[in-house]
């Protein structure tokens, strides 16, 4: 009995670190991941920790650039992480977004609920930005995709 469970283990944790790979860009979760979580409460609650992680954020440095309070303010509007999924989801209907950190999509999808640009402009745009940074090493601020929306709505007004 050992055997076959010593083996189990060994095959599980070699496809878990298959996955790990696929379900990451830059060490953020992406769509591929969002895409393997289950629709009910996992995704919004996944939701939660990415929004606690930006208040704790928020109480916690003494000064936020106001690009980032833009990027991840919904216009004033308060969104249920349950609305949120929804949008989040859609983009990753398509699969051409699916290496996109859920992150990101989620700042893309502020900025169209906000009438600041459109998914049309928005994600190729953020496509791009992964194509680019593709075979570099990139850290820190390197990764933030506040730049690429920010510019893509300037250019919508």
């Amino acid at each position: 009995m050992f055997g076959p469970l010593a083996f189990l283990i060994f095959a599980l944790s070699a496809a878990l670190a298959v996955d790990k790979d696929e379900f990451e860009t830059y060490h953020l979760k992406n769509g591929r991941f969002w895409n393997a979580l289950p629709e009910s409460t996992a995704r919004s609650a996944f939701l939660r920790g990415i929004l606690d992680g930006w208040e704790l954020r928020g109480e916690t440095e003494d000064e936020v650039s106001g690009k980032v309070i833009l990027a991840m303010s919904g216009c004033g509007t308060s969104f249920r992480p349950e609305e949120l999924a929804e949008m989040i989801t859609a983009a990753y209907k398509e699969p051409e977004n699916r290496s996109l950190p859920v992150g990101w999509v989620m700042m893309a999808d502020f900025a169209i609920q906000c009438g600041r640009t459109t998914s049309d402009v928005v994600f190729p745009a953020l496509r791009k930005r992964v194509a680019d940074m593709a075979n570099k090493t990139v850290s820190g601020s390197a990764i933030s995709p506040i730049d690429v929306i920010s510019s893509v709505s300037a250019k919508q007004h």
